[in-house]
Protein backbone atom coordinates (compact mmCIF):
# COMPACT_ATOMS: atom_id res chain seq x y z
CA UNK A 1 0.00 0.00 0.00
CA UNK A 2 1.37 3.14 -0.91
CA UNK A 3 2.52 5.96 1.60
CA UNK A 4 1.55 9.37 0.90
CA UNK A 5 3.86 12.03 2.51
CA UNK A 6 2.02 15.19 3.51
CA UNK A 7 5.43 17.89 1.98
CA UNK A 8 5.40 21.30 3.07
CA UNK A 9 6.57 23.45 0.26
CA UNK A 10 7.53 27.25 1.15
CA UNK A 11 7.19 29.09 -2.51
CA UNK A 12 8.51 32.58 -2.72
CA UNK A 13 7.36 34.68 -5.79
CA UNK A 14 9.62 37.45 -6.99
CA UNK A 15 7.26 40.80 -7.76
CA UNK A 16 6.96 42.40 -10.32
CA UNK A 17 5.26 46.04 -11.04
CA UNK A 18 3.37 44.82 -13.98
CA UNK A 19 2.32 41.35 -13.21
CA UNK A 20 -1.20 40.84 -13.03
CA UNK A 21 -3.36 39.26 -10.25
CA UNK A 22 -7.37 38.92 -10.12
CA UNK A 23 -7.73 41.10 -7.21
CA UNK A 24 -4.95 44.04 -8.49
CA UNK A 25 -4.97 44.08 -12.74
CA UNK A 26 -2.78 46.97 -14.75
CA UNK A 27 -5.27 49.83 -15.65
CA UNK A 28 -5.07 48.59 -19.49
CA UNK A 29 -6.26 45.60 -18.78
CA UNK A 30 -9.58 44.50 -20.12
CA UNK A 31 -12.63 43.53 -17.61
CA UNK A 32 -13.02 40.13 -17.11
CA UNK A 33 -15.58 38.35 -19.15
CA UNK A 34 -18.83 36.60 -17.32
CA UNK A 35 -16.82 33.00 -18.17
CA UNK A 36 -13.95 34.51 -16.52
CA UNK A 37 -15.93 35.96 -13.04
CA UNK A 38 -17.56 32.45 -13.33
CA UNK A 39 -14.34 30.74 -13.24
CA UNK A 40 -12.56 33.25 -10.35
CA UNK A 41 -15.47 31.96 -8.15
CA UNK A 42 -15.47 28.83 -8.73
CA UNK A 43 -11.70 28.88 -7.34
CA UNK A 44 -13.26 30.86 -4.03
CA UNK A 45 -12.89 27.32 -1.76
CA UNK A 46 -16.07 27.66 0.15
CA UNK A 47 -14.91 26.99 3.97
CA UNK A 48 -17.64 24.43 5.29
CA UNK A 49 -16.77 22.02 2.42
CA UNK A 50 -13.15 22.65 2.81
CA UNK A 51 -13.70 21.45 6.22
CA UNK A 52 -15.95 18.43 5.46
CA UNK A 53 -13.58 17.24 2.85
CA UNK A 54 -11.12 17.48 5.35
CA UNK A 55 -12.50 14.98 7.34
CA UNK A 56 -11.83 12.26 4.62
CA UNK A 57 -7.69 12.92 5.39
CA UNK A 58 -6.67 10.89 8.17
CA UNK A 59 -2.90 11.85 8.84
CA UNK A 60 -0.81 9.69 11.20
CA UNK A 61 1.10 12.02 14.01
CA UNK A 62 4.95 12.18 13.57
CA UNK A 63 5.73 11.82 17.21
CA UNK A 64 3.63 9.99 20.12
CA UNK A 65 3.59 8.83 23.73
CA UNK A 66 2.34 6.47 25.81
CA UNK A 67 2.60 6.55 29.52
CA UNK A 68 1.77 3.46 32.41
CA UNK A 69 0.61 4.24 35.84
CA UNK A 70 2.19 1.94 38.23
CA UNK A 71 0.08 1.48 41.48
CA UNK A 72 1.90 0.90 45.12
CA UNK A 73 1.27 0.25 48.51
CA UNK A 74 2.50 1.78 51.61
CA UNK A 75 3.98 5.40 51.77
CA UNK A 76 4.05 7.56 48.81
CA UNK A 77 7.46 6.43 47.16
CA UNK A 78 10.49 8.62 46.41
CA UNK A 79 10.23 9.61 42.26
CA UNK A 80 12.58 7.37 40.77
CA UNK A 81 15.98 8.08 39.79
CA UNK A 82 16.81 7.81 35.85
CA UNK A 83 20.16 6.34 37.15
CA UNK A 84 18.68 3.97 39.66
CA UNK A 85 15.81 2.73 36.86
CA UNK A 86 18.89 2.24 34.56
CA UNK A 87 20.58 -0.31 36.69
CA UNK A 88 17.54 -1.92 37.65
CA UNK A 89 17.31 -2.57 33.84
CA UNK A 90 20.76 -3.70 33.43
CA UNK A 91 20.32 -6.00 37.01
CA UNK A 92 16.85 -7.64 35.33
CA UNK A 93 17.80 -8.13 31.67
CA UNK A 94 21.49 -8.23 31.30
CA UNK A 95 21.29 -12.14 31.05
CA UNK A 96 18.00 -12.46 29.42
CA UNK A 97 18.28 -13.81 25.67
CA UNK A 98 15.12 -12.04 24.45
CA UNK A 99 16.37 -8.91 25.50
CA UNK A 100 18.62 -7.42 22.76
CA UNK A 101 18.00 -4.04 23.07
CA UNK A 102 19.02 -3.50 26.57
CA UNK A 103 21.29 -0.92 25.48
CA UNK A 104 19.04 1.14 23.82
CA UNK A 105 16.40 0.85 26.79
CA UNK A 106 19.18 2.31 28.68
CA UNK A 107 19.42 5.21 26.30
CA UNK A 108 15.61 6.25 26.31
CA UNK A 109 15.63 6.32 30.19
CA UNK A 110 17.97 8.50 29.95
CA UNK A 111 16.63 10.78 27.15
CA UNK A 112 14.89 13.79 28.77
CA UNK A 113 12.03 14.68 27.36
CA UNK A 114 11.47 17.70 24.90
CA UNK A 115 8.47 19.29 23.44
CA UNK A 116 10.42 22.36 21.25
CA UNK A 117 9.15 21.23 17.50
CA UNK A 118 10.98 21.31 14.77
CA UNK A 119 11.14 23.96 12.08
CA UNK A 120 10.93 23.28 8.57
CA UNK A 121 14.62 23.91 7.73
CA UNK A 122 15.53 21.36 10.69
CA UNK A 123 13.39 18.82 8.92
CA UNK A 124 15.17 19.66 6.01
CA UNK A 125 18.79 19.72 7.15
CA UNK A 126 17.91 16.00 9.30
CA UNK A 127 16.61 14.26 6.22
CA UNK A 128 19.46 11.75 6.56
CA UNK A 129 17.61 8.81 8.16
CA UNK A 130 20.49 8.44 10.58
CA UNK A 131 19.56 11.49 11.93
CA UNK A 132 16.00 11.10 12.84
CA UNK A 133 15.91 9.10 16.41
CA UNK A 134 12.54 7.11 17.18
CA UNK A 135 13.55 7.61 21.05
CA UNK A 136 12.09 11.18 21.64
CA UNK A 137 12.35 11.34 25.49
CA UNK A 138 11.51 9.41 29.01
CA UNK A 139 8.73 10.88 31.75
CA UNK A 140 9.14 9.40 35.12
CA UNK A 141 6.86 10.85 38.64
CA UNK A 142 4.92 9.89 40.79
CA UNK A 143 1.39 10.76 41.92
CA UNK A 144 -1.25 10.02 43.99
CA UNK A 145 -4.29 7.67 42.49
CA UNK A 146 -7.43 8.37 44.96
CA UNK A 147 -9.27 11.71 45.97
CA UNK A 148 -9.57 15.04 44.12
CA UNK A 149 -6.22 15.41 42.51
CA UNK A 150 -5.53 11.56 41.46
CA UNK A 151 -5.03 10.40 38.37
CA UNK A 152 -7.27 7.07 37.68
CA UNK A 153 -10.99 7.61 38.81
CA UNK A 154 -12.82 5.51 41.11
CA UNK A 155 -15.00 4.60 38.36
CA UNK A 156 -12.24 2.99 36.90
CA UNK A 157 -10.73 1.23 39.63
CA UNK A 158 -13.99 -0.66 40.54
CA UNK A 159 -15.25 -1.52 37.02
CA UNK A 160 -15.72 -4.80 37.06
CA UNK A 161 -14.77 -5.06 33.01
CA UNK A 162 -11.61 -3.16 33.54
CA UNK A 163 -10.31 -4.92 36.57
CA UNK A 164 -11.27 -8.37 35.18
CA UNK A 165 -7.80 -9.83 34.71
CA UNK A 166 -6.82 -9.52 38.77
CA UNK A 167 -7.93 -11.65 40.99
CA UNK A 168 -9.83 -11.04 44.00
CA UNK A 169 -7.50 -9.94 46.61
CA UNK A 170 -5.52 -7.79 43.64
CA UNK A 171 -8.86 -6.07 43.21
CA UNK A 172 -9.21 -5.69 47.23
CA UNK A 173 -6.12 -3.68 47.41
CA UNK A 174 -6.87 -1.44 44.32
CA UNK A 175 -7.73 0.86 47.42
CA UNK A 176 -5.10 0.47 49.07
CA UNK A 177 -2.99 1.41 46.56
CA UNK A 178 -2.59 5.37 46.75
CA UNK A 179 0.47 6.25 44.80
CA UNK A 180 1.57 5.72 41.12
CA UNK A 181 4.72 5.71 39.77
CA UNK A 182 4.52 7.24 35.90
CA UNK A 183 6.70 5.79 33.30
CA UNK A 184 5.97 7.47 29.66
CA UNK A 185 7.95 7.11 26.78
CA UNK A 186 7.74 9.60 23.80
CA UNK A 187 8.85 7.94 20.40
CA UNK A 188 8.17 7.81 16.80
CA UNK A 189 6.44 4.75 15.15
CA UNK A 190 9.47 3.80 13.70
CA UNK A 191 11.60 0.20 14.52
CA UNK A 192 8.65 -1.77 15.03
CA UNK A 193 6.98 0.64 17.62
CA UNK A 194 10.54 0.61 19.48
CA UNK A 195 10.01 3.37 21.92
CA UNK A 196 6.30 1.44 23.13
CA UNK A 197 7.94 -1.74 23.09
CA UNK A 198 11.11 -0.55 25.51
CA UNK A 199 8.64 1.46 27.66
CA UNK A 200 6.92 -1.88 28.48
CA UNK A 201 10.23 -4.05 28.97
CA UNK A 202 10.97 -1.04 31.57
CA UNK A 203 6.97 -1.07 32.81
CA UNK A 204 7.17 -4.78 33.79
CA UNK A 205 10.54 -4.89 35.99
CA UNK A 206 9.34 -1.95 37.59
CA UNK A 207 6.49 -3.45 38.75
CA UNK A 208 8.04 -6.81 39.78
CA UNK A 209 10.73 -4.17 41.44
CA UNK A 210 7.98 -2.83 43.62
CA UNK A 211 5.00 -5.38 43.84
CA UNK A 212 2.82 -2.99 41.87
CA UNK A 213 -0.54 -3.05 39.40
CA UNK A 214 -0.39 -1.77 36.37
CA UNK A 215 -3.22 0.88 34.75
CA UNK A 216 -3.19 1.80 31.43
CA UNK A 217 -4.96 5.38 31.32
CA UNK A 218 -5.54 5.15 27.49
CA UNK A 219 -7.54 2.13 27.64
CA UNK A 220 -8.55 2.27 31.43
CA UNK A 221 -7.91 -1.23 32.03
CA UNK A 222 -5.62 -2.37 35.18
CA UNK A 223 -3.47 -5.44 35.15
CA UNK A 224 -0.85 -7.29 37.02
CA UNK A 225 2.47 -7.96 36.01
CA UNK A 226 2.12 -11.67 34.77
CA UNK A 227 -0.58 -10.38 32.24
CA UNK A 228 0.77 -7.17 30.89
CA UNK A 229 3.77 -9.21 30.34
CA UNK A 230 1.96 -11.75 28.30
CA UNK A 231 0.34 -8.92 26.02
CA UNK A 232 3.26 -6.66 25.35
CA UNK A 233 3.69 -5.93 21.79
CA UNK A 234 6.31 -8.02 20.28
CA UNK A 235 8.61 -6.76 17.64
CA UNK A 236 6.80 -8.42 14.64
CA UNK A 237 4.13 -6.11 15.12
CA UNK A 238 1.81 -8.99 15.63
CA UNK A 239 -0.64 -9.28 18.51
CA UNK A 240 -1.74 -5.65 18.61
CA UNK A 241 -4.91 -6.80 19.15
CA UNK A 242 -3.61 -6.81 22.90
CA UNK A 243 -2.91 -3.27 22.70
CA UNK A 244 -6.29 -1.89 21.63
CA UNK A 245 -9.03 -2.53 23.12
CA UNK A 246 -12.58 -2.71 20.89
CA UNK A 247 -15.73 -1.09 23.05
CA UNK A 248 -19.41 -0.86 22.00
CA UNK A 249 -21.40 2.26 22.27
CA UNK A 250 -25.30 2.73 21.09
CA UNK A 251 -25.32 4.08 17.39
CA UNK A 252 -27.34 7.21 17.52
CA UNK A 253 -27.40 7.57 13.55
CA UNK A 254 -28.78 4.46 13.56
CA UNK A 255 -31.48 3.35 16.38
CA UNK A 256 -31.28 0.12 17.59
CA UNK A 257 -27.75 -0.57 15.92
CA UNK A 258 -24.15 -0.78 17.83
CA UNK A 259 -21.11 0.76 16.85
CA UNK A 260 -17.69 -0.34 17.90
CA UNK A 261 -15.02 2.12 18.88
CA UNK A 262 -10.81 1.35 19.82
CA UNK A 263 -9.19 2.66 22.67
CA UNK A 264 -5.52 2.63 22.57
CA UNK A 265 -4.62 3.64 18.90
CA UNK A 266 -3.14 6.88 20.26
CA UNK A 267 0.20 4.73 21.28
CA UNK A 268 1.05 4.07 17.28
CA UNK A 269 0.47 7.80 16.58
CA UNK A 270 -3.05 6.44 15.04
CA UNK A 271 -6.05 7.90 15.01
CA UNK A 272 -9.08 5.68 16.74
CA UNK A 273 -11.35 4.16 14.74
CA UNK A 274 -15.10 3.62 15.04
CA UNK A 275 -17.61 0.99 12.68
CA UNK A 276 -21.29 1.50 12.88
CA UNK A 277 -24.50 0.34 11.98
CA UNK A 278 -24.09 -3.68 13.51
CA UNK A 279 -26.93 -5.51 14.52
CA UNK A 280 -26.88 -5.92 18.36
CA UNK A 281 -25.90 -9.48 17.46
CA UNK A 282 -23.13 -11.25 19.69
CA UNK A 283 -21.23 -13.38 16.43
CA UNK A 284 -22.04 -10.25 14.55
CA UNK A 285 -20.18 -7.62 17.17
CA UNK A 286 -17.50 -10.46 17.52
CA UNK A 287 -17.02 -10.69 13.87
CA UNK A 288 -17.11 -6.73 13.41
CA UNK A 289 -14.46 -6.77 16.55
CA UNK A 290 -12.22 -8.77 13.83
CA UNK A 291 -12.34 -6.66 11.57
CA UNK A 292 -11.51 -3.37 13.64
CA UNK A 293 -8.62 -4.78 15.09
CA UNK A 294 -7.45 -6.27 11.47
CA UNK A 295 -7.35 -2.28 10.28
CA UNK A 296 -5.96 -1.61 13.40
CA UNK A 297 -2.65 -4.04 12.04
CA UNK A 298 -2.75 -2.14 9.15
CA UNK A 299 -2.76 1.49 10.41
CA UNK A 300 0.47 0.42 12.60
CA UNK A 301 2.09 -0.54 9.69
CA UNK A 302 0.97 2.05 7.40
CA UNK A 303 1.78 5.02 9.93
CA UNK A 304 5.45 4.37 10.45
CA UNK A 305 7.02 7.15 10.27
CA UNK A 306 8.87 8.53 7.62
CA UNK A 307 12.21 9.13 7.34
CA UNK A 308 12.48 12.27 5.71
CA UNK A 309 10.82 13.94 8.44
CA UNK A 310 7.13 14.41 7.77
CA UNK A 311 4.29 12.53 8.86
CA UNK A 312 2.34 9.80 6.30
CA UNK A 313 -0.97 10.16 5.35
CA UNK A 314 -3.23 7.57 4.93
CA UNK A 315 -4.18 6.36 1.41
CA UNK A 316 -8.01 6.99 0.80
CA UNK A 317 -8.86 3.23 0.54
CA UNK A 318 -7.38 0.67 2.90
CA UNK A 319 -7.53 -2.78 2.31
CA UNK A 320 -8.18 -5.18 5.05
CA UNK A 321 -7.15 -8.62 4.33
CA UNK A 322 -8.21 -11.73 6.18
CA UNK A 323 -4.13 -12.15 7.17
CA UNK A 324 -4.28 -8.82 8.88
CA UNK A 325 -7.25 -10.06 11.09
CA UNK A 326 -5.10 -13.11 11.80
CA UNK A 327 -1.86 -11.10 12.58
CA UNK A 328 -3.82 -8.86 14.91
CA UNK A 329 -4.31 -11.86 17.20
CA UNK A 330 -0.54 -14.02 16.91
CA UNK A 331 -0.14 -15.46 19.93
CA UNK A 332 -3.59 -16.23 21.06
CA UNK A 333 -5.25 -19.54 21.46
CA UNK A 334 -7.91 -18.94 19.38
CA UNK A 335 -7.76 -18.09 15.90
CA UNK A 336 -10.83 -15.83 13.88
CA UNK A 337 -12.61 -17.61 11.35
CA UNK A 338 -12.06 -18.39 7.76
CA UNK A 339 -14.36 -18.21 4.95
CA UNK A 340 -13.06 -20.57 1.93
CA UNK A 341 -15.88 -19.12 -0.39
CA UNK A 342 -15.47 -15.61 0.75
CA UNK A 343 -13.40 -12.86 -0.48
CA UNK A 344 -11.44 -12.62 2.75
CA UNK A 345 -10.64 -8.95 2.01
CA UNK A 346 -12.80 -5.44 2.05
CA UNK A 347 -11.44 -1.98 1.15
CA UNK A 348 -12.91 1.02 3.94
CA UNK A 349 -12.43 4.52 4.24
CA UNK A 350 -11.92 6.36 7.04
CA UNK A 351 -13.67 9.93 7.89
CA UNK A 352 -12.98 11.96 11.23
CA UNK A 353 -16.52 12.75 12.72
CA UNK A 354 -17.11 15.55 15.55
CA UNK A 355 -15.90 15.02 19.22
CA UNK A 356 -17.94 12.86 21.55
CA UNK A 357 -17.59 13.19 25.42
CA UNK A 358 -16.82 9.29 26.01
CA UNK A 359 -13.92 9.80 23.64
CA UNK A 360 -9.89 9.21 24.08
CA UNK A 361 -8.62 13.06 25.64
CA UNK A 362 -7.64 15.03 23.10
CA UNK A 363 -7.75 12.47 20.35
CA UNK A 364 -9.42 12.15 16.79
CA UNK A 365 -11.72 9.21 15.91
CA UNK A 366 -12.76 8.43 12.59
CA UNK A 367 -15.76 6.76 11.42
CA UNK A 368 -15.07 2.95 9.41
CA UNK A 369 -16.83 3.56 5.89
CA UNK A 370 -17.03 2.20 2.38
CA UNK A 371 -14.74 3.60 -0.13
CA UNK A 372 -15.95 6.83 -1.03
CA UNK A 373 -16.95 5.76 -4.96
CA UNK A 374 -19.83 3.84 -2.45
CA UNK A 375 -20.00 6.27 0.78
CA UNK A 376 -20.79 9.74 -0.99
CA UNK A 377 -23.27 8.46 -3.28
CA UNK A 378 -26.68 9.96 -1.95
CA UNK A 379 -28.32 6.28 -1.71
CA UNK A 380 -25.12 4.82 0.28
CA UNK A 381 -26.91 2.72 2.52
CA UNK A 382 -24.33 2.16 5.46
CA UNK A 383 -26.32 -0.47 7.49
CA UNK A 384 -26.23 -2.86 4.26
CA UNK A 385 -22.20 -2.55 3.49
CA UNK A 386 -21.21 -2.83 7.40
CA UNK A 387 -22.90 -5.88 7.22
CA UNK A 388 -21.59 -7.12 4.28
CA UNK A 389 -18.05 -6.10 4.89
CA UNK A 390 -17.72 -8.19 7.89
CA UNK A 391 -19.36 -11.46 5.73
CA UNK A 392 -16.62 -10.43 3.35
CA UNK A 393 -13.95 -10.48 4.94
CA UNK A 394 -14.58 -13.45 7.64
CA UNK A 395 -17.88 -15.20 6.48
CA UNK A 396 -21.81 -15.33 7.15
Amino acid sequence: MRQTLVILALVALGGCPTKATKDNRRADEPAPTSDARAEEADEQVDPARQREEGRHTVVFADRTSQGYLLLVEGERPEVPRREALQELARRKLAAAEDEPELEILLELIGTEPSSAPRTLDERVANADPSKQPDLLGFHVDVLPVHGSEGVVSAELLTDPILTRALDPAQRASLARRRWAILLRADYRNQNAVRGLRLLQTLVRIVAVEHDALIHDPDIGETVDEAIFTQRRLRSTLGNVADQVAVVPFPDPAHPQHVRLSTRGMRRFGSVDLELGGLPPDPAVLQQATHLVHGLAHQMVRLGEYDSSGYAVELDPVVTIAHEDVARAYAGQSSQPPRCQSCPGRVDVHLVERDPEPHDPSDHVVARIVAPRSLSDAPDYDHLAWARRAVTDLLGP
